[in-house]
This record gives C-alpha cells, structure tokens and sequence, in this order.
C-alpha cells in the first residue's frame, strides 16, 4: 500500500514508529509546509493509495484544498484523528499495528466493520469483566470496545468512595440498587469490584437492553445473585411510551426524544410497590444508582417508603429541566427536603478534583436550566 504524506506538525516520522508497520506499506512522498511546488504536485498524482494528514488546527483549510483538487474523501485519513481511521478500516488492516500505540485505532476500525455488518459484539475489560451489546451502540459499547475500561468507571468508584466518607453503609450484606440498569455495567462493576457481598437488583424497561442485561449477568457470574426486573419505575403503575436512542443504549427516555425516534410501549410500577410484593425490607438497600433520563423525580416519589427507611446514598443524573416538564420537580424537593441533608454536584468534582458537599436546597438553584448538569450525590440526614 502506498501512502502520501502531508506534514505540518512535524511528527509523522515518530508516529509511524509507532504506529505502523513499517513493511506493510512504501511512503511515496511527504509535503511538509516548506516543501516545494515540484513537490506537491504529488497530490494530483495517482501513485498513492491514502494520503495521511497530520494537522492541528487548520482542518478547513484542509477540506478545503481536497475539495478543491477533487481528492475523493474515500482517500484521505486525518492521522491525528482515531474517527477519520474508523472510516478507513482497509487502511487500518494495512498500515496500523494492534500491538503498539495503534491499538485503540485498530480498534475502533474492527468496531466499525462490525456495525456495518448489523452483528452484536463482545468485549472484556482490563478487569476481566465481560459484555455483550448491539454495534449499533456507539456511545457506551463502543467506549469499552476501544478502551476496555468500564463504562463510567471513574463515577462508580467515586460513588463508593463518597458513600464512605458520608454515610455508615455496611458492605457486608444487602442490595445495591440499579435503577435503569440498560446492559448493567453500573451494577456489575460494582459488585464485582467494590462491593462483592452485596446483592443486585436491577431494573431495565428496554426489552432488547434487559435481555443483554441478563446475558452480561451470567457472562459476569452474578445470575446466582442478582434480579432483574423488566420494568420502569415512577409514582404509580402505568404504561409509558419511551423513545429509543439507537446509537446510545443509556439514552432511551420518555421525556425526551427526537422527531422519528423509535419507540416502545413499557410498564411503569413503584419501587415502593415492587419491596411489597416482593416482601423485601428498605433497611436491605444499602446504595441506589438511578440513571432514567428525566425519570429520575417520578421514581424517588415512587420510593418513598423506602427512602424513609433506608440510609441508603443515591447517586443520580440532574436533569432539571425534565423535572420540570413533568411536573415533578416540586414533589421531589418536598421530599428531599424531608430526608437528605446534603448533595455533592459531581461536575464540579470532575472540574476542580474537589468534594463540596452542599446543603441539599441547592438543588433548587436549577429550576431554570435547559439541559442536563451531570450527576449528583445525595446523603441522608
């Protein structure tokens, strides 16, 4: 395979070390921003098979000199950019080593073919956890394709570590609560990797994400000791319509969803329900996760038995602004208000590597906003 070369940051020769194998392909030349006329004539050429860019802030000006020389896209690979690789995966094959610093390259091309072919795909992580979903999942599949790291990893430990610090819980015995489980990398990780005494019980209303739930529970180990339930929750028994987001298995929501999105008619119970029928105890729930796009109100006021009785921490998305569309937002600060004392904001740990905990009003102070925030923790009084 022969490539051209365009050079205006001067580290293409230590990238292919690095990054190729050598062997594999001839460079027919290489353009750098001093180069000659005679020289960039090679890019009107047609003895290259891919050009390969290496730029930092000045792809416009790029895309506008390959549109210009009528240079077919099919052909050119930003080099500093792993999505412009993941459109050329017979380039990849050809010029990039899996065994060196091209590994998360090689990667993400294997993940692309994959997806065109329609097939499900399957990978374990440098813990030695396993998973199974669709190619189509482009956001959390693809992430632990390519990387191998768990799925939020970072915002579990953390979520162990803040319950440490604030909150008596004893890991020794009782439920971690995963609620909007989509293929359970929360619950998983978490009781394999922090917390293996506990039980899981996780709720997924998604009918193909709660039968990769299943599988990714037996895969993993845990089916002896984990439930998983095929419903919702929210305040009261009901069916809901949730839309669908293919290209991210953790964002289907029934409060938000693009013009044309798929869609799914699901059952909606209580938790505070689901602990009476199931004769479980609150006192058993020792933390609870909740990741429901938008739901998060509707369930902590389906809970509330539950919430009274436990002292269980809740770590959970802010998403004020469908709180408010549905209504609920009130209702949930009543009874925050009646049982929390404090909150720690999440983006703000990310932002600044410190934990503030704040009193638990602050979560009024977002009312207006128009988007989600990030995360939040919450700590019992």
């Amino acid at each position: 395979m022969k490539v051209l070369i365009c050079d205006y940051v001067g580290i293409s020769e230590q990238w292919l070390e690095n990054f190729t194998v050598r062997k594999n392909f001839e460079v027919v030349g290489t353009i750098l921003p001093a180069t000659t006329q005679n020289q960039r004539a090679l890019l009107a050429e047609d003895s290259w098979d891919y050009l390969l860019i290496f730029e930092q802030n000045s792809r416009q000006f790029f895309s506008l000199l390959i549109q210009f020389m009528n240079i077919p896209a099919e052909r050119v690979i930003f080099a500093l950019d792993e999505l412009s690789w993941m459109t050329h995966p017979l380039a990849v094959y050809a010029l990039i080593n899996p065994e060196g610093g091209g590994q998360g390259i090689y990667r993400l091309a294997s993940f692309q073919i994959t997806r065109q072919a329609g097939y499900f795909v399957t990978c374990t992580t440098y813990d030695g956890l396993h998973y199974v979903a669709t190619s189509n999942d482009i956001t959390i599949m693809r992430n632990m394709y390519v990387n191998r790291r768990n799925w939020a990893e970072r915002d579990i430990k953390l979520f162990h570590e803040l319950t440490k610090k604030f909150c008596k819980v004893d890991d020794n015995d009782g439920l971690f609560l995963d609620l909007g489980a989509n293929i359970g990398t929360t619950g998983i990780y978490f009781i394999k990797k922090l917390a293996p005494k506990l039980k899981l019980l996780a709720f997924e209303p998604d009918a193909e994400n709660f039968k990769l739930l299943r599988a990714n529970l037996i895969l993993n180990e845990l089916e002896k000791i984990s439930t998983a339930e095929n419903f919702g929750l929210g305040v009261e028994e009901s069916t809901q319509t949730m839309y669908k987001n293919i290209f991210n298995l953790g964002g289907n929501s029934v409060l938000a969803h693009q013009e044309g999105a798929e869609s799914e008619t699901i059952k909606i119970i209580s938790l505070d329900k689901y602990f009476a029928e199931k004769n479980l105890r609150a006192e058993e729930v020792k933390y609870i996760w909740i990741d429901t796009e938008g739901f998060e109100s509707q369930v902590l006021l389906g809970a509330k038995n539950i919430l009274r009785r436990s002292a269980a921490p809740i770590f959970m998305e802010c998403n004020p602004h469908l709180w408010q569309k549905s209504g609920f937002y009130e209702g949930m600060m009543e009874l925050l208000l009646e049982i929390y004392s404090g909150c720690v904001l999440m983006w703000e740990v990310t932002a600044t590597q410190k934990i503030n905990l704040y009193p638990i009003e602050k979560i009024w102070e977002f009312q207006n906003a128009t988007t989600q925030l990030g995360d939040i923790f919450l700590v019992k009084k």
